[in-house]
Protein backbone atom coordinates (compact mmCIF):
# COMPACT_ATOMS: atom_id res chain seq x y z
CA UNK A 1 0.00 0.00 0.00
CA UNK A 2 1.73 2.94 -1.38
CA UNK A 3 1.68 6.55 0.51
CA UNK A 4 -0.83 8.30 -1.43
CA UNK A 5 -3.25 5.26 -0.33
CA UNK A 6 -2.68 5.32 3.64
CA UNK A 7 -3.03 9.41 3.35
CA UNK A 8 -6.52 8.90 1.36
CA UNK A 9 -7.73 5.86 4.01
CA UNK A 10 -6.86 8.89 7.11
CA UNK A 11 -8.29 12.21 5.41
CA UNK A 12 -11.59 9.67 4.75
CA UNK A 13 -11.74 8.22 8.18
CA UNK A 14 -11.48 12.24 9.67
CA UNK A 15 -14.11 13.20 7.44
CA UNK A 16 -16.46 10.67 8.50
CA UNK A 17 -15.56 11.17 12.11
CA UNK A 18 -15.30 14.37 12.41
CA UNK A 19 -18.23 15.16 9.86
CA UNK A 20 -21.43 14.34 12.84
CA UNK A 21 -20.25 17.09 15.27
CA UNK A 22 -19.78 19.80 12.23
CA UNK A 23 -23.25 18.58 11.13
CA UNK A 24 -24.36 19.04 15.10
CA UNK A 25 -22.46 22.94 15.64
CA UNK A 26 -24.46 23.96 12.25
CA UNK A 27 -27.53 22.58 13.13
CA UNK A 28 -28.32 22.09 17.10
CA UNK A 29 -26.57 19.48 19.30
CA UNK A 30 -29.16 16.54 19.51
CA UNK A 31 -31.16 16.20 22.49
CA UNK A 32 -30.05 15.05 25.61
CA UNK A 33 -31.47 14.82 29.30
CA UNK A 34 -30.88 17.76 31.48
CA UNK A 35 -30.93 18.25 35.47
CA UNK A 36 -33.71 20.52 35.76
CA UNK A 37 -33.10 24.30 35.92
CA UNK A 38 -35.04 27.09 37.78
CA UNK A 39 -36.21 30.26 35.15
CA UNK A 40 -36.14 33.90 35.83
CA UNK A 41 -39.64 33.86 35.37
CA UNK A 42 -41.97 33.31 38.57
CA UNK A 43 -43.94 30.60 38.57
CA UNK A 44 -47.63 30.47 39.53
CA UNK A 45 -48.95 27.19 40.74
CA UNK A 46 -52.09 26.12 38.86
CA UNK A 47 -54.45 23.56 40.12
CA UNK A 48 -54.89 20.19 38.75
CA UNK A 49 -57.77 21.66 35.48
CA UNK A 50 -60.61 19.40 35.05
CA UNK A 51 -60.73 17.12 31.53
CA UNK A 52 -59.66 18.82 28.12
CA UNK A 53 -62.29 17.34 26.61
CA UNK A 54 -66.03 17.87 27.50
CA UNK A 55 -68.71 16.18 25.81
CA UNK A 56 -69.70 18.16 22.90
CA UNK A 57 -72.67 20.51 23.02
CA UNK A 58 -75.19 20.06 20.31
CA UNK A 59 -75.02 23.82 19.41
CA UNK A 60 -72.87 26.67 19.82
CA UNK A 61 -73.97 28.45 22.83
CA UNK A 62 -73.52 32.12 22.62
CA UNK A 63 -72.82 34.52 25.47
CA UNK A 64 -72.48 38.27 24.75
CA UNK A 65 -69.35 40.27 25.58
CA UNK A 66 -69.75 41.85 28.58
CA UNK A 67 -70.17 45.95 27.68
CA UNK A 68 -68.79 47.00 31.38
CA UNK A 69 -65.43 45.43 33.13
CA UNK A 70 -66.99 42.03 34.97
CA UNK A 71 -67.32 41.44 37.93
CA UNK A 72 -64.12 38.92 39.11
CA UNK A 73 -62.94 37.61 42.04
CA UNK A 74 -59.93 36.90 40.61
CA UNK A 75 -59.02 40.26 39.59
CA UNK A 76 -56.05 41.15 41.42
CA UNK A 77 -52.74 42.30 41.10
CA UNK A 78 -50.52 39.54 38.63
CA UNK A 79 -47.52 39.78 40.73
CA UNK A 80 -49.08 38.41 44.03
CA UNK A 81 -48.48 34.32 44.44
CA UNK A 82 -51.95 32.47 44.14
CA UNK A 83 -51.89 28.94 45.97
CA UNK A 84 -55.72 28.42 44.84
CA UNK A 85 -57.64 29.55 42.25
CA UNK A 86 -61.20 31.74 42.98
CA UNK A 87 -62.75 30.28 40.09
CA UNK A 88 -63.60 26.99 38.30
CA UNK A 89 -61.09 27.35 34.68
CA UNK A 90 -63.50 26.16 31.69
CA UNK A 91 -63.43 24.98 28.61
CA UNK A 92 -64.22 26.51 25.16
CA UNK A 93 -63.57 24.79 21.91
CA UNK A 94 -63.21 25.47 18.91
CA UNK A 95 -64.00 22.97 15.94
CA UNK A 96 -63.25 23.07 12.57
CA UNK A 97 -62.43 21.03 9.66
CA UNK A 98 -58.37 20.45 10.40
CA UNK A 99 -58.32 20.61 13.79
CA UNK A 100 -60.36 20.49 17.38
CA UNK A 101 -58.37 23.23 20.12
CA UNK A 102 -59.00 23.75 23.55
CA UNK A 103 -59.08 27.39 25.33
CA UNK A 104 -59.15 27.46 29.24
CA UNK A 105 -60.75 30.55 30.94
CA UNK A 106 -57.93 30.48 32.85
CA UNK A 107 -55.45 33.03 31.12
CA UNK A 108 -57.57 32.67 28.01
CA UNK A 109 -54.85 29.78 26.51
CA UNK A 110 -54.70 26.97 24.49
CA UNK A 111 -54.54 23.87 26.74
CA UNK A 112 -55.33 21.23 23.51
CA UNK A 113 -54.58 21.09 19.76
CA UNK A 114 -55.53 18.45 18.10
CA UNK A 115 -55.23 17.68 14.44
CA UNK A 116 -57.93 16.14 12.29
CA UNK A 117 -55.62 15.31 9.02
CA UNK A 118 -52.81 13.78 10.91
CA UNK A 119 -52.97 10.53 13.62
CA UNK A 120 -50.45 9.33 16.34
CA UNK A 121 -49.36 6.01 16.36
CA UNK A 122 -53.11 4.88 18.24
CA UNK A 123 -54.96 6.22 15.41
CA UNK A 124 -56.34 9.06 17.07
CA UNK A 125 -56.52 12.86 16.39
CA UNK A 126 -52.58 13.84 16.70
CA UNK A 127 -52.27 16.31 19.75
CA UNK A 128 -49.95 18.96 19.46
CA UNK A 129 -49.57 20.59 22.61
CA UNK A 130 -46.88 19.23 25.40
CA UNK A 131 -47.41 17.99 28.68
CA UNK A 132 -47.85 21.09 31.38
CA UNK A 133 -47.66 23.37 28.05
CA UNK A 134 -50.44 26.19 27.21
CA UNK A 135 -50.37 28.79 24.28
CA UNK A 136 -50.91 31.97 23.67
CA UNK A 137 -50.97 32.93 26.93
CA UNK A 138 -50.91 36.90 27.68
CA UNK A 139 -48.74 39.14 29.61
CA UNK A 140 -49.10 42.67 31.20
CA UNK A 141 -46.37 45.10 32.82
CA UNK A 142 -43.99 41.91 32.69
CA UNK A 143 -46.21 39.66 34.67
CA UNK A 144 -48.24 36.80 33.68
CA UNK A 145 -52.19 36.95 33.27
CA UNK A 146 -52.53 32.72 33.53
CA UNK A 147 -54.39 33.55 36.88
CA UNK A 148 -56.89 35.69 35.93
CA UNK A 149 -60.53 34.42 34.58
CA UNK A 150 -61.06 35.35 31.34
CA UNK A 151 -65.46 35.43 29.86
CA UNK A 152 -65.71 33.98 26.53
CA UNK A 153 -68.40 35.11 24.39
CA UNK A 154 -69.33 31.62 23.56
CA UNK A 155 -68.45 27.89 24.87
CA UNK A 156 -68.14 26.13 21.74
CA UNK A 157 -67.28 27.50 17.92
CA UNK A 158 -68.05 25.18 15.24
CA UNK A 159 -66.61 26.10 11.47
CA UNK A 160 -66.59 24.11 7.99
CA UNK A 161 -65.18 25.24 4.90
CA UNK A 162 -64.27 28.99 4.36
CA UNK A 163 -66.48 30.23 6.83
CA UNK A 164 -64.89 32.55 9.62
CA UNK A 165 -65.89 32.82 13.19
CA UNK A 166 -64.66 35.09 16.38
CA UNK A 167 -63.92 33.81 19.54
CA UNK A 168 -64.06 36.37 21.97
CA UNK A 169 -62.02 36.65 25.70
CA UNK A 170 -62.74 39.29 28.14
CA UNK A 171 -60.54 39.63 31.90
CA UNK A 172 -60.33 42.48 34.31
CA UNK A 173 -57.28 43.15 36.33
CA UNK A 174 -56.76 45.43 39.12
CA UNK A 175 -54.77 48.01 35.85
CA UNK A 176 -58.10 47.51 33.62
CA UNK A 177 -60.11 45.37 31.08
CA UNK A 178 -58.16 42.93 28.68
CA UNK A 179 -59.33 42.07 25.55
CA UNK A 180 -58.19 38.78 23.41
CA UNK A 181 -60.31 38.72 19.88
CA UNK A 182 -59.56 35.56 17.96
CA UNK A 183 -60.24 34.88 14.46
CA UNK A 184 -60.36 31.26 12.74
CA UNK A 185 -61.53 29.67 9.38
CA UNK A 186 -62.90 26.23 8.81
CA UNK A 187 -60.32 25.20 6.54
CA UNK A 188 -56.96 26.85 7.79
CA UNK A 189 -54.37 26.05 10.40
CA UNK A 190 -53.86 29.68 10.84
CA UNK A 191 -55.87 32.72 13.33
CA UNK A 192 -55.68 36.12 13.70
CA UNK A 193 -55.60 37.51 17.09
CA UNK A 194 -56.39 40.94 18.59
CA UNK A 195 -54.85 41.68 22.04
CA UNK A 196 -56.83 45.68 23.29
CA UNK A 197 -56.77 46.64 26.28
CA UNK A 198 -59.23 49.58 28.34
CA UNK A 199 -58.54 51.84 31.31
CA UNK A 200 -54.56 50.98 31.95
CA UNK A 201 -52.20 53.61 32.49
CA UNK A 202 -49.47 54.40 30.48
CA UNK A 203 -46.06 52.47 29.98
CA UNK A 204 -47.78 49.46 30.13
CA UNK A 205 -46.09 46.55 27.83
CA UNK A 206 -48.13 43.90 26.24
CA UNK A 207 -46.91 40.32 25.55
CA UNK A 208 -48.11 37.21 24.39
CA UNK A 209 -46.05 33.83 25.46
CA UNK A 210 -46.13 30.30 24.68
CA UNK A 211 -45.29 27.85 27.76
CA UNK A 212 -44.10 24.06 26.93
CA UNK A 213 -42.40 22.45 23.83
CA UNK A 214 -44.63 20.52 21.37
CA UNK A 215 -46.05 17.26 22.38
CA UNK A 216 -43.82 14.09 21.40
CA UNK A 217 -45.82 13.30 18.07
CA UNK A 218 -43.63 10.52 16.71
CA UNK A 219 -42.37 7.35 18.76
CA UNK A 220 -39.30 8.74 19.69
CA UNK A 221 -38.22 12.36 21.27
CA UNK A 222 -37.83 13.88 17.83
CA UNK A 223 -34.19 13.12 16.55
CA UNK A 224 -33.00 11.25 13.41
CA UNK A 225 -31.11 8.30 14.50
CA UNK A 226 -27.91 7.23 13.29
CA UNK A 227 -24.55 8.83 13.36
CA UNK A 228 -25.77 12.48 12.01
CA UNK A 229 -28.04 12.66 14.85
CA UNK A 230 -30.38 15.84 14.12
CA UNK A 231 -32.31 17.38 17.31
CA UNK A 232 -35.44 18.53 16.12
CA UNK A 233 -37.25 19.68 18.73
CA UNK A 234 -36.20 24.14 18.67
CA UNK A 235 -37.41 27.40 18.77
CA UNK A 236 -36.91 29.11 15.70
CA UNK A 237 -36.38 32.97 14.93
CA UNK A 238 -36.60 34.65 11.93
CA UNK A 239 -35.66 38.46 12.00
CA UNK A 240 -33.72 40.72 9.08
CA UNK A 241 -33.67 37.37 6.73
CA UNK A 242 -31.97 35.30 8.84
CA UNK A 243 -33.15 31.82 10.27
CA UNK A 244 -31.58 30.85 13.44
CA UNK A 245 -32.49 27.58 15.25
CA UNK A 246 -32.05 27.68 19.44
CA UNK A 247 -31.74 24.52 21.54
CA UNK A 248 -31.99 23.54 24.98
CA UNK A 249 -28.03 24.04 25.29
CA UNK A 250 -28.12 27.33 22.87
CA UNK A 251 -31.67 28.92 25.29
CA UNK A 252 -28.91 28.04 28.06
CA UNK A 253 -25.87 29.83 27.19
CA UNK A 254 -25.22 33.35 26.80
CA UNK A 255 -26.17 33.82 23.64
CA UNK A 256 -29.18 36.05 23.39
CA UNK A 257 -32.47 36.03 21.17
CA UNK A 258 -32.87 38.71 18.41
CA UNK A 259 -34.55 41.36 19.16
CA UNK A 260 -36.56 44.11 17.17
CA UNK A 261 -38.79 43.97 14.03
CA UNK A 262 -39.09 40.29 14.10
CA UNK A 263 -41.10 37.92 11.43
CA UNK A 264 -42.05 34.90 13.31
CA UNK A 265 -40.72 32.75 16.15
CA UNK A 266 -41.86 29.53 16.58
CA UNK A 267 -41.70 26.19 18.72
CA UNK A 268 -40.97 23.15 16.48
CA UNK A 269 -41.02 19.64 16.54
CA UNK A 270 -39.50 17.22 13.11
CA UNK A 271 -42.96 17.60 11.69
CA UNK A 272 -44.93 19.93 13.26
CA UNK A 273 -44.59 23.75 14.46
CA UNK A 274 -46.42 26.48 16.72
CA UNK A 275 -45.71 29.98 14.90
CA UNK A 276 -46.33 33.33 16.15
CA UNK A 277 -46.40 35.99 14.44
CA UNK A 278 -46.19 39.58 14.54
CA UNK A 279 -48.31 41.56 11.79
CA UNK A 280 -46.72 45.00 12.77
CA UNK A 281 -44.22 47.05 15.83
CA UNK A 282 -40.80 45.85 17.35
CA UNK A 283 -40.72 43.16 20.17
CA UNK A 284 -38.29 41.70 22.79
CA UNK A 285 -37.61 38.22 22.67
CA UNK A 286 -37.23 36.17 25.89
CA UNK A 287 -36.18 32.74 25.66
CA UNK A 288 -35.90 29.65 28.66
CA UNK A 289 -35.65 26.12 28.20
CA UNK A 290 -34.83 22.86 30.17
CA UNK A 291 -34.51 19.17 28.93
CA UNK A 292 -36.39 16.77 30.84
CA UNK A 293 -35.57 12.92 32.20
CA UNK A 294 -38.18 11.61 29.51
CA UNK A 295 -36.57 13.64 26.57
CA UNK A 296 -39.00 16.23 26.64
CA UNK A 297 -38.00 19.79 25.88
CA UNK A 298 -39.55 22.71 27.61
CA UNK A 299 -39.30 25.69 26.21
CA UNK A 300 -41.18 29.34 27.16
CA UNK A 301 -41.10 31.92 24.75
CA UNK A 302 -42.22 35.51 25.42
CA UNK A 303 -42.95 38.12 22.81
CA UNK A 304 -43.21 41.39 24.53
CA UNK A 305 -43.54 45.27 22.79
CA UNK A 306 -40.48 47.60 22.94
CA UNK A 307 -42.78 50.46 23.56
CA UNK A 308 -45.92 50.68 25.21
CA UNK A 309 -48.90 50.11 23.14
CA UNK A 310 -52.97 49.24 23.38
CA UNK A 311 -53.39 46.93 21.09
CA UNK A 312 -51.58 43.80 19.42
CA UNK A 313 -52.05 42.15 16.10
CA UNK A 314 -50.79 38.69 15.75
CA UNK A 315 -51.33 36.12 12.76
CA UNK A 316 -50.79 32.43 14.48
CA UNK A 317 -50.03 29.27 12.86
CA UNK A 318 -50.77 25.43 14.51
CA UNK A 319 -49.75 22.26 12.35
CA UNK A 320 -47.75 20.35 10.10
CA UNK A 321 -44.32 21.83 8.32
CA UNK A 322 -45.44 20.71 4.44
CA UNK A 323 -44.16 23.37 1.90
CA UNK A 324 -47.25 24.40 0.41
CA UNK A 325 -48.97 24.71 3.80
CA UNK A 326 -46.65 26.69 4.67
CA UNK A 327 -46.19 28.84 1.37
CA UNK A 328 -50.26 29.81 1.88
CA UNK A 329 -49.77 31.42 5.09
CA UNK A 330 -48.41 34.38 3.03
CA UNK A 331 -51.99 34.93 2.56
CA UNK A 332 -54.03 35.99 5.64
CA UNK A 333 -57.90 35.17 6.69
CA UNK A 334 -59.10 38.63 4.79
CA UNK A 335 -56.81 37.47 1.74
CA UNK A 336 -54.13 39.76 1.82
CA UNK A 337 -50.92 38.26 0.82
CA UNK A 338 -48.06 39.33 2.67
CA UNK A 339 -44.25 37.73 2.27
CA UNK A 340 -43.81 35.82 5.74
CA UNK A 341 -41.01 33.36 4.32
CA UNK A 342 -42.77 30.46 6.81
CA UNK A 343 -41.59 27.91 4.90
CA UNK A 344 -38.21 28.42 6.03
CA UNK A 345 -39.10 26.22 8.71
CA UNK A 346 -38.36 23.77 5.96
CA UNK A 347 -35.12 21.14 6.43
CA UNK A 348 -32.88 23.26 3.47
CA UNK A 349 -29.24 21.88 4.81
CA UNK A 350 -26.27 23.18 6.03
CA UNK A 351 -26.76 27.28 6.49
CA UNK A 352 -23.70 27.94 4.27
CA UNK A 353 -25.18 25.40 1.74
CA UNK A 354 -28.77 26.73 1.52
CA UNK A 355 -28.95 29.50 -1.18
CA UNK A 356 -28.18 26.78 -3.65
CA UNK A 357 -29.80 23.65 -1.50
CA UNK A 358 -33.30 25.15 -1.39
CA UNK A 359 -34.49 25.97 -4.87
CA UNK A 360 -33.18 22.21 -5.46
CA UNK A 361 -35.34 20.60 -3.04
CA UNK A 362 -38.57 22.68 -3.46
CA UNK A 363 -38.14 21.74 -7.22
CA UNK A 364 -37.20 17.75 -6.01
CA UNK A 365 -40.05 17.90 -4.04
CA UNK A 366 -42.75 19.65 -5.92
CA UNK A 367 -41.68 16.48 -8.59
CA UNK A 368 -41.60 14.25 -6.16
CA UNK A 369 -45.42 15.23 -4.81
CA UNK A 370 -46.66 15.51 -7.92
CA UNK A 371 -45.48 11.85 -8.49
CA UNK A 372 -47.64 10.88 -6.06
CA UNK A 373 -51.04 12.51 -7.45
CA UNK A 374 -50.68 9.82 -9.72
CA UNK A 375 -49.61 7.11 -7.71
CA UNK A 376 -51.03 6.58 -4.17
CA UNK A 377 -47.81 4.60 -2.87
CA UNK A 378 -44.69 6.14 -1.97
CA UNK A 379 -42.62 3.57 -1.77
CA UNK A 380 -43.85 2.89 -5.33
CA UNK A 381 -42.55 6.65 -5.97
CA UNK A 382 -39.86 6.75 -4.66
CA UNK A 383 -38.94 3.65 -7.41
CA UNK A 384 -40.04 6.00 -10.33
CA UNK A 385 -38.33 8.76 -8.78
CA UNK A 386 -34.98 7.17 -8.20
CA UNK A 387 -35.33 6.50 -11.75
CA UNK A 388 -35.66 9.40 -12.97
CA UNK A 389 -33.20 11.29 -10.87
CA UNK A 390 -30.70 8.15 -12.05
CA UNK A 391 -31.83 9.43 -16.16
CA UNK A 392 -31.37 12.61 -15.02
CA UNK A 393 -27.81 12.64 -13.75
CA UNK A 394 -26.85 9.96 -16.56
CA UNK A 395 -24.28 11.92 -18.54
CA UNK A 396 -22.54 13.09 -15.29
CA UNK A 397 -22.88 9.83 -13.99
CA UNK A 398 -21.34 7.88 -17.02
CA UNK A 399 -18.03 9.97 -17.21
CA UNK A 400 -17.03 9.64 -14.00
CA UNK A 401 -17.48 5.84 -14.07
CA UNK A 402 -16.06 6.16 -17.39
CA UNK A 403 -12.96 8.52 -16.19
CA UNK A 404 -12.64 6.45 -13.06
CA UNK A 405 -12.51 3.18 -15.31
CA UNK A 406 -9.77 5.00 -17.71
CA UNK A 407 -7.71 5.48 -14.00
CA UNK A 408 -7.80 2.34 -13.02
CA UNK A 409 -6.82 1.06 -16.54
CA UNK A 410 -3.65 2.97 -16.08
CA UNK A 411 -2.80 1.83 -12.78
CA UNK A 412 -0.03 -0.21 -14.23
CA UNK A 413 1.75 2.00 -15.98
CA UNK A 414 1.19 4.72 -13.17
CA UNK A 415 3.00 2.20 -10.79
CA UNK A 416 6.29 1.60 -13.20
CA UNK A 417 6.58 5.84 -13.51
CA UNK A 418 6.71 5.46 -9.72
CA UNK A 419 9.24 2.70 -9.45
CA UNK A 420 11.33 4.38 -12.68
CA UNK A 421 11.26 8.17 -10.45
CA UNK A 422 11.59 7.07 -7.35
CA UNK A 423 11.77 9.71 -4.69
CA UNK A 424 11.81 12.73 -7.60
CA UNK A 425 8.19 14.16 -7.15
CA UNK A 426 8.94 16.65 -10.02
CA UNK A 427 10.08 14.08 -12.65
CA UNK A 428 6.76 12.04 -11.55
CA UNK A 429 4.39 14.24 -11.51
CA UNK A 430 6.08 15.41 -15.08
CA UNK A 431 6.12 12.19 -16.61
CA UNK A 432 2.28 11.20 -15.17
CA UNK A 433 1.09 14.60 -16.61
CA UNK A 434 1.98 13.52 -20.30
CA UNK A 435 0.88 10.00 -19.74
CA UNK A 436 -2.10 11.27 -18.98
CA UNK A 437 -2.03 13.79 -21.90
CA UNK A 438 -1.07 10.76 -24.42
CA UNK A 439 -4.05 9.00 -23.32
CA UNK A 440 -6.51 12.22 -23.31
CA UNK A 441 -7.46 11.82 -19.50
CA UNK A 442 -8.39 14.62 -17.45
CA UNK A 443 -7.02 13.22 -13.92
CA UNK A 444 -9.94 14.96 -12.25
CA UNK A 445 -12.80 13.59 -14.85
CA UNK A 446 -14.27 11.55 -12.15
CA UNK A 447 -14.50 14.29 -9.52
CA UNK A 448 -16.08 16.88 -11.53
CA UNK A 449 -19.21 15.24 -12.21
CA UNK A 450 -20.09 14.19 -8.89
CA UNK A 451 -19.17 17.60 -7.61
CA UNK A 452 -22.04 18.67 -10.16
CA UNK A 453 -24.70 16.10 -8.83
CA UNK A 454 -23.77 17.07 -5.19
CA UNK A 455 -26.31 19.51 -4.44
CA UNK A 456 -29.31 17.10 -5.72
CA UNK A 457 -27.56 14.02 -3.33
CA UNK A 458 -27.87 16.70 -0.36
CA UNK A 459 -31.16 18.24 -1.21
CA UNK A 460 -32.53 14.36 -1.42
CA UNK A 461 -30.48 13.73 1.88
CA UNK A 462 -32.88 16.71 3.34
CA UNK A 463 -35.47 15.92 1.59
CA UNK A 464 -36.09 12.20 2.52
CA UNK A 465 -35.21 12.41 6.35
CA UNK A 466 -37.76 15.69 7.36
CA UNK A 467 -40.90 15.40 4.63
CA UNK A 468 -43.59 15.41 6.24
CA UNK A 469 -45.64 13.37 3.44
CA UNK A 470 -43.42 10.36 4.15
CA UNK A 471 -44.69 10.12 7.56
CA UNK A 472 -46.67 6.95 8.42
CA UNK A 473 -46.79 6.31 4.83
CA UNK A 474 -46.64 2.49 4.23
CA UNK A 475 -45.24 0.96 1.03
CA UNK A 476 -45.24 -3.18 1.62
CA UNK A 477 -44.03 -6.08 2.84
CA UNK A 478 -42.08 -5.66 6.88
CA UNK A 479 -41.64 -1.67 5.67
CA UNK A 480 -44.43 -0.22 7.73
CA UNK A 481 -43.44 3.84 7.66
CA UNK A 482 -40.82 5.13 5.32
CA UNK A 483 -40.69 8.58 7.77
CA UNK A 484 -38.85 5.46 10.41
CA UNK A 485 -35.81 2.76 10.39
CA UNK A 486 -37.35 -0.83 8.93
CA UNK A 487 -37.54 -4.01 11.18
CA UNK A 488 -38.00 -7.25 9.73
CA UNK A 489 -36.43 -8.81 12.70
CA UNK A 490 -34.83 -8.15 16.62
CA UNK A 491 -31.79 -10.64 17.19
CA UNK A 492 -30.62 -10.61 20.69
CA UNK A 493 -33.09 -7.50 21.25
CA UNK A 494 -31.42 -5.44 18.46
CA UNK A 495 -33.03 -4.31 15.39
CA UNK A 496 -31.94 -5.77 12.32
CA UNK A 497 -32.87 -3.18 9.81
CA UNK A 498 -32.29 -4.84 6.27
CA UNK A 499 -31.75 -2.06 4.09
CA UNK A 500 -28.79 -0.54 4.85
CA UNK A 501 -27.78 -3.99 4.79
CA UNK A 502 -28.55 -3.75 0.94
CA UNK A 503 -27.10 -0.53 0.41
CA UNK A 504 -23.70 -1.12 2.10
CA UNK A 505 -24.05 -4.47 -0.08
CA UNK A 506 -24.65 -2.84 -3.68
CA UNK A 507 -22.16 -0.35 -3.10
CA UNK A 508 -19.69 -3.16 -2.06
CA UNK A 509 -20.38 -4.77 -5.69
CA UNK A 510 -20.37 -1.50 -7.35
CA UNK A 511 -16.44 -0.89 -5.85
CA UNK A 512 -15.28 -4.33 -6.47
CA UNK A 513 -16.84 -4.06 -10.11
CA UNK A 514 -14.44 0.01 -10.11
CA UNK A 515 -11.60 -0.44 -8.48
CA UNK A 516 -8.67 -3.20 -10.06
CA UNK A 517 -5.70 -1.55 -8.33
CA UNK A 518 -4.77 -4.62 -5.59
CA UNK A 519 -3.35 -1.67 -3.34
CA UNK A 520 -6.88 -0.13 -2.92
CA UNK A 521 -8.70 -3.20 -2.58
CA UNK A 522 -9.17 -2.10 0.94
CA UNK A 523 -11.57 0.94 0.22
CA UNK A 524 -14.07 -2.27 -1.24
CA UNK A 525 -14.55 -3.08 2.33
CA UNK A 526 -14.02 0.22 4.43
CA UNK A 527 -16.57 2.45 2.63
CA UNK A 528 -19.39 0.05 2.54
CA UNK A 529 -19.51 -0.75 6.17
CA UNK A 530 -18.80 2.86 6.89
CA UNK A 531 -22.28 3.95 5.31
CA UNK A 532 -24.15 0.69 6.22
CA UNK A 533 -23.04 1.99 9.63
CA UNK A 534 -24.10 5.83 8.91
CA UNK A 535 -27.24 5.40 7.58
CA UNK A 536 -28.78 2.19 10.31
CA UNK A 537 -30.87 3.98 12.25
CA UNK A 538 -32.00 6.45 9.31
CA UNK A 539 -35.70 6.82 7.91
CA UNK A 540 -36.33 3.73 5.57
CA UNK A 541 -37.35 5.95 2.93
CA UNK A 542 -34.19 7.82 2.36
CA UNK A 543 -32.15 4.33 2.94
CA UNK A 544 -34.88 2.87 0.10
CA UNK A 545 -33.86 5.43 -2.05
CA UNK A 546 -29.92 5.22 -1.88
CA UNK A 547 -30.25 1.67 -2.29
CA UNK A 548 -31.91 1.56 -5.31
CA UNK A 549 -29.74 4.63 -6.72
CA UNK A 550 -26.78 2.12 -6.01
CA UNK A 551 -28.48 -0.31 -7.36
CA UNK A 552 -29.25 1.33 -10.61
CA UNK A 553 -25.61 2.80 -10.62
CA UNK A 554 -24.25 -0.80 -10.24
CA UNK A 555 -26.36 -1.52 -13.47
CA UNK A 556 -25.07 1.43 -15.51
CA UNK A 557 -21.47 0.01 -14.84
CA UNK A 558 -22.33 -3.66 -16.16
CA UNK A 559 -23.67 -2.21 -19.53
CA UNK A 560 -21.01 0.21 -19.68
CA UNK A 561 -18.30 -2.82 -18.69
CA UNK A 562 -19.77 -5.20 -21.14
CA UNK A 563 -20.24 -2.73 -24.20
CA UNK A 564 -16.69 -1.71 -23.04
CA UNK A 565 -17.69 2.08 -23.38
CA UNK A 566 -15.21 2.53 -20.82
CA UNK A 567 -12.51 2.38 -22.84
CA UNK A 568 -14.43 4.07 -26.33
CA UNK A 569 -14.25 1.12 -28.11
CA UNK A 570 -17.32 -0.80 -29.43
Amino acid sequence: MDRRTVIAFVLIGLIIVLMPYYMRWIQGEPIRPLEPVEFDSPVIEQPELSPRTPTPSPQIAERPTPSSPPSLSSARAPSAKLDSLSFVPLDVIVDTDVFQAVFSTQGARIISWKLKTYMDSMGNWLELIGPSGAGLGLSLLDQSLDHIEFIPNTDRLELQGTRQGDLVFTGSTSWGIVHKRLRFQGDRYRLDMTISTEGLPRGEKLGLKWDGGLANTEDAWNTEGGLYQVAYDQVVTYAGGEVENWTVERILGEEKPPSGQLTWVGIRNKYFLAGMIPLEGRYDVGLSGQARSTGYQEFHVKLQTDASVDQLHFSVFVGPISYDTLRFQNQDLNGTFREINLDEFMDYGWAFFRPVNKPITIMILKSFLALHELIPNFGVVIVLFSIFVKIFVFPLTHKSLESAAKMQQMQPQLQELREKHGDDQQKLNTAMMKLYKDEKINPLGGCLPMLLQMPILISLFTLFRATIELRHAHFGLWIEDLSKPETLWMVGGYELHVLPILMGASMFVQQKMTMKDPKQAALVYIMPIFLTYIFWDMSSGLVFYYTLYNVLTLMQQTIMEKTKTFLGTD
